[in-house]
């Protein structure tokens, strides 16, 4: 016996028992073996990940949901239509004058340039003209020049990583006297591609306040910028008016690394948002894979509509990655392993945050055998990446060249 229902809508993270494995014991049931199941995860979720295939769900949807995105899924599923990938709302555009409403100094920390320009890109869409360091020796060194009251920190790069890189800034914040930029109010966002879960005990040890996964979207360095601003800019002012402040006491907040944006969940079962492949928005459907190679949107938005910005992006991208790929082909050949991990991460990176479909997932896995030591499938995984990222060139430059077509006719 036993009530019988139409739909079933679970929560991936869940104690005891998760959703996937919720799904596994629905299967087994005579009434749930043709069940549409949709599946809520605050990560993204590949929809061609042998994980999840097998359960068969009708959607994948990423939290937080809003009621009437909802309502437009279920619809569709019990309609046996397919679900629509929602388009972002002009709502999520960028204010041009929030940096006038909230002026701040902005420190991007980030070893990758196809990284450090979109983010620059995304903080002139505020008002803000933000610095960049490539990074954590470079970003003391920016400190050491001129203070900041907001840093955007990548946690893995060459030289000094970010984690390291917050310690010795939370650290001299206690020798104002030495070292004068270093005031208290200071606010470190880490921003990682690994999201793995013990990542956020690391930066709340080091004194982080925040964590954001990458790829970065427009409406999450938003998010950080309107909660952490004030933050910054109260601490300044306190400053002020204050003869001693003992530093870093704004580190005891309750509301540390509450990750308010819908992007920056670090997943218990040790994968992110970034490194489920899907680097664009909310993929809702399993249909997916016949998606593009590229989301245009994504690169639009990060250029704000203008072809000469796109173009430019573009072009940055295709060199920098090609360059790459070659590099990620003759470690594999040679069986360097930490090679592989640091090129299959920078390239993983840059290609998340342009919005590189099926290229991202490939990347990541080739970066993950990379640190386990152990390049199990990384020929044909490597073979896979290039004939991807030749498909993302022919598609990229025929966008490029219509670009092209549609300036002449005007």
């Amino acid at each position: 016996g036993g009530e019988q229902f139409d739909l079933a809508i679970l929560d991936m993270q869940m104690p005891g028992m998760d959703g996937l494995m919720l799904a596994e014991e629905i299967r087994k049931l005579p009434s749930g073996a043709k069940m549409p199941l949709v599946l809520l995860s605050s990560m993204r979720i590949r929809p061609d990940d042998p994980k999840f295939t097998w359960a068969s769900f009708a959607c994948y949807m990423t939290k937080p949901i809003k009621p009437a995105h909802l309502h437009e899924v279920l619809v569709s599923v019990i309609s046996g239509a397919q679900a629509v990938e929602k388009k972002t709302p002009a709502a999520t555009k960028l204010d041009p004058t929030l940096a006038a409403r909230l002026p701040l100094r902005v420190l991007v920390c980030d070893d990758n340039v196809i990284n450090q320009k979109v983010a620059l890109r995304l903080f002139q869409q505020m008002g803000y003209r933000a610095d960049v360091a490539s990074n954590g020796k470079e970003a003391l060194a920016a400190l050491d020049r001129q203070s900041y009251d907001l840093i955007f920190m990548d946690l893995m790069m060459p030289e000094m990583g970010g984690l390291e890189a917050t310690s010795i800034i939370r650290e001299r914040q206690k020798q104002r006297d030495k070292f004068p930029n270093y005031k208290a109010s200071i606010v470190v966002i880490a921003m990682t591609a690994s999201a793995m879960q013990g990542d956020r005990e690391k930066c709340l040890a080091v004194g982080m306040e925040d964590y954001i996964s990458k790829p970065v979207r427009l409406e999450d360095i938003r998010a950080m910028v309107e909660k952490w601003g004030p933050v910054a800019t109260a601490g300044m002012q306190e400053e002020r008016t204050t003869a001693v402040e003992t530093p870093n006491t704004k580190n005891q907040t309750p509301e540390k690394l509450q990750n308010s944006s819908s992007n920056a969940s670090i997943a218990p079962n040790g994968h992110g948002a970034a490194g489920n492949g899907s680097a664009n928005g909310n993929p809702n459907s399993l249909t997916e894979e016949i998606a593009p190679p590229v989301d245009m949107d994504r690169l639009n938005d990060f250029t704000d509509g203008d072809p000469e910005q796109l173009r430019e992006l573009v072009t940055l991208y295709l060199s920098q990655t090609s360059e790459q790929i070659q590099k990620l082909e003759a470690a594999v050949a040679a069986n360097s392993v930490q090679e592989v991990r640091r090129l299959a991460h920078s390239c993983a990176g840059a290609s998340a945050t342009c919005g590189m479909r099926r290229l991202v997932p490939m990347l990541r896995e080739l970066e993950a055998q990379g640190a386990n030591n152990k390049l199990t499938t990384a020929p044909g995984l490597c073979k896979e990446a290039s004939q991807e990222f030749n498909r993302i060139r022919v598609f990229l430059e025929g966008k490029l060249a219509e670009q092209t077509e549609l300036a002449g006719k005007g």
